[in-house]
């Protein structure tokens, strides 16, 4: 009897340790996150309203990890995933598979700082779920017969941005400020890389960066977390790790790239004859090496924000910059590892008047116009500072409502920093000061020169052209 007590009691210790004991406890509202021997992190948020789960698995890659041989290498890799593997070893297959999951739309992305995989499925095809995503990560089929196939498929995506202003303004941005590292925010590549890539150089993507200890599972909806892990546990517990692609401390690209201000204006044929878009970009602080300035940034870009801000109010009341109200001039700003840059925009009216000048002003006076926004003088600001951290602790809850939502956060954050930044984003914000953000337009925006994009009417910018040109913008019809 005594022996029979002792190894009841040994199994239910057990039970414990492969399931609950393991998870780790976040400050997320039925958000678990557990971490595989293997170093394959799982975050699991428990939702019971809709009989549903989504799965996504992601990996840090993408942008941050091309250089310009392999520049495009990663969104090629993504377009693989699809094509067949292990398991499901053709399209037809996968499609198949897809059908009897009961998946409704399913995709994949590749951005600056991740790329990732996903679907929504009933909650019964959970572990069905899991395994299809195990298959499809670890077994990709890496031949020159599916590698040909989708690099036409990628080249004709690069082909039809050729003309793209969102693509010719990515390229300019980064051979200005990333001149390092050019193609670190165009994770969509180049026409040469995807041509010449080999299937060696897709195995090495495979071996290097798709790895356990450099991914992550975002599980969510009608689930039990436990359940989940220990699923998870099972079916890629046996996934072996290797060497952390980012264990090396590398160093921090210019934080002071332009040695002066650089002007472009660009022919953009959706826009109307009778405005221009000025953007004003400055280089930002990033997550891995500028941690409590992205907080900043936030804080700034939240303030300034607002309909009523004295950023806002003040730039449309310049007469001379003819912005068309205060709706239209906005603050940019989104937390990547290594390449943060902050966007400055405003909608003018009549862009054959003066419009280089007016560029130029513009740039001149956004420090101001943000510095007025919280001024440190002001017997207000105090309660200002107050109000802006509860909105923005408010909106970070909004965030949370759905597990989809909650997961595609967490998941941002993850790739971008790491969890942590995310679970303590709420009291970071909390702890900002109106010196803070001041001090931070001082050495991020007021010291630093910018560069200057201009967005009009390629006929209209015809008949400005030679204004430009002695200005010392940069032409690109």
């Amino acid at each position: 009897m005594k022996n029979t007590r002792i190894k009841v009691l040994a199994a239910l210790v057990f039970a414990g340790l492969t399931s609950g004991l393991f998870a780790d406890e976040t400050p997320i509202p039925n958000l678990s996150s557990y971490k595989l021997n293997n170093g394959l992190e799982l975050f699991v948020a428990e939702n019971h309203a809709v009989p549903l789960v989504y799965i996504e698995i992601a990996v840090r890659a993408g942008g941050i990890a091309q250089t310009d041989e392999t520049a495009g290498l990663f969104h090629l890799y993504e377009h693989l995933m699809f094509d067949g593997n292990k398991k499901y070893p053709t399209p037809q297959n996968i499609q198949n598979e897809f059908t009897n999951l009961g998946v409704a739309s399913y995709n994949g992305s590749t951005t600056v700082d991740y790329v990732n995989y996903f679907f929504t499925i009933p909650a019964d095809k959970l572990e069905e779920g899991l395994d299809f995503w195990n298959y499809a990560i670890r077994t990709p089929i890496i031949n020159k017969t599916v590698l040909e196939k989708e690099k036409k498929v990628v080249l004709q995506e690069i082909k039809g941005q050729m003309n793209d202003v969102a693509h010719k303004s990515t390229e300019i941005l980064g051979k200005t400020f990333f001149k390092e590292s050019p193609w670190i925010n165009n994770p969509g590549g180049t026409e040469e890389s995807v041509k010449n890539a080999t299937v060696k150089q897709l195995k090495d993507i495979q071996k290097q960066y798709y790895i356990p200890n450099n991914s992550a599972l975002f599980v969510g909806g009608d689930v039990n977390p436990n359940q989940v892990y220990d699923l998870v546990n099972k079916i890629y517990g046996s996934w072996k790790p290797g060497k952390n692609p980012w264990e090396n401390k590398r160093t921090q690209l210019n934080k002071a790239p332009l040695d002066s201000v650089q002007k472009f204006v660009i022919g953009y044929d959706q826009l109307s004859d009778q405005i221009a878009i000025t953007d004003v970009y400055f280089r930002g602080p990033d997550a891995e090496f500028d941690r409590k300035d992205t907080y900043l940034a936030d804080t700034l870009l939240f303030a300034a924000s607002d309909p009523k801000s004295y950023f806002k109010t003040s730039l449309a009341n310049i007469s001379s910059l003819g912005i068309m109200d205060s709706e239209y001039c906005s603050i940019g700003y989104q937390t990547k590892r290594r390449s943060g840059l902050i966007t400055v925009e405003a909608v003018m009216y009549a862009p054959n008047q003066f419009m280089p000048l007016r560029g130029q002003i513009f740039a001149e006076v956004i420090a101001d116009a943000l510095k007025g926004t919280l001024p440190v003088d002001s017997p207000l600001t105090d309660r200002s500072m107050q109000l802006l951290h509860k909105l923005m602790y408010n909106e970070n809850l909004y965030e949370q409502e759905t597990f989809v939502s909650l997961l595609s956060t967490v998941r941002f954050w993850w790739a971008c920093a790491d969890s942590d930044y995310y679970y303590n984003y709420n009291n970071n914000i909390k702890s900002t000061t109106a010196e803070d953000v001041n001090d931070f337009i001082s050495r991020y925006i007021e010291n630093q020169n910018p560069l200057i994009m201009i967005l009009m009417n390629p006929e209209v910018l015809k008949e400005c052209k030679a204004e430009f040109e002695a200005a010392g913008y940069e032409v690109i019809e």
